[in-house]
């Protein structure tokens, strides 16, 4: 690279060699590479997104850069100098917090030739501006090995996330502090595993743990209005899947309970009582008559707030679509 950089790496009580090899590195780099470890295991995490967030805490506390970018272990680049065009244009564009580029995926043990990339080609022109605005109502979704980031030394994401500080929170986290800017370039390759967090949920958790409308606004409220607005179809899903006695796995409905959202603490009780179905009912009937009239108000999209997740409103929560 072309300036100053450091490799930060983080183990999760690897059980291998891992370690050690780590060390021999960093004998051989002491100036560039630094590791740490960590035993997942002695924070109770609920499912493996959570022992990726204590991890990734784990490594991002020993951070000294200016700019930051996560790579997954079984990641790889394609070439050696994408990280310094993407540092280049943040420095060009101050007002923007990330840069983006596309990523390849390939399921694991598969020919390179089958790869395909996250976004279509063309999709963005080089140096476009994407505000959060958006990012999120367009679903601009991409996984955040994607960004370099303007890291903001005044905020400590592992104190304000913990476990939860994992891929699209990241992303989200930095979003808050500018917009991004596209770099048109596909060099990181992003391998799929079967056995993946991602890919090994049962289809109800995907349906509830990935729905970011609901999750998303609970760690960030400032991005509430703007997804409440835009993803109405995805919450009523969620509302719909629990209003008729869906469940999802102990260890999803584990991973969210506390979280100060009655829709997700909903999932961890043994049956729904006359309340809270007269509840989930009113929640989809108020959710089906915002689409309907196409209201969109900060005060209608309170009152969906109070409905769904609590009366209790962080004060950092914007329900207005700016």
């Amino acid at each position: 690279m072309e300036f100053q950089s450091e490799i930060i790496i983080s183990d999760d009580g690897s059980s291998d060699s891992t370690w050690n090899i780590i060390q021999d590195y960093m004998e051989m780099y002491p100036d560039l590479i630094y590791s740490t470890r960590i035993n997942s295991s002695d924070y109770n995490p609920k499912n493996n997104s959570q022992r990726s967030g204590y991890n990734r805490c784990n490594a991002y506390k020993l951070a000294r850069g200016k700019y930051i970018v996560h790579v997954d272990a079984d990641d790889y680049l394609l070439g050696t100098d994408v990280y310094s065009e993407q540092v280049k244009m943040l420095e060009k564009h101050p007002e923007c917090s990330l840069c983006m580029q596309n990523v390849w995926v390939l399921n694991e043990g598969s020919d390179f030739k089958t790869r395909h990339a996250w976004f279509p080609a063309g999709k963005f022109q080089n140096e476009r501006i994407i505000s959060a605005n958006e990012f999120i109502i367009k679903d601009h979704f991409i996984i955040n090995q994607a960004f370099v980031m303007r890291r903001n030394p005044h905020l400590d994401p592992v104190a304000l996330y913990g476990k939860r500080y994992v891929d699209s929170v990241i992303t989200y986290h930095h979003l808050q502090f500018g917009n991004i800017v596209f770099l048109n370039r596909c060099d990181y390759v992003y391998t799929k595993h079967p056995e993946a967090i991602t890919g090994s949920l049962p289809e109800n958790d995907k349906k509830v743990l990935w729905c970011l409308a609901i999750y998303i606004p609970l760690l960030i409220p400032r991005f509430t209005g703007l997804y409440y607005s835009s993803h109405l179809q995805q919450i009523i899903h969620v509302v719909n899947l629990v209003r008729k006695g869906g469940k999802i796995s102990d260890e999803s409905a584990a991973s969210i309970r506390y979280m100060g959202a009655y829709i997700y603490d909903i999932f961890s009780k043994s049956g729904l009582t006359l309340r809270d179905t007269i509840r989930l009912n009113s929640i989809r009937f108020y959710i089906l008559l915002l689409i309907k009239l196409k209201i969109r108000s900060g005060n209608a999209l309170r009152v969906l707030h109070c409905l769904m997740v609590s009366s209790r409103i962080d004060k950092n929560a914007r329900f207005s679509i700016e």
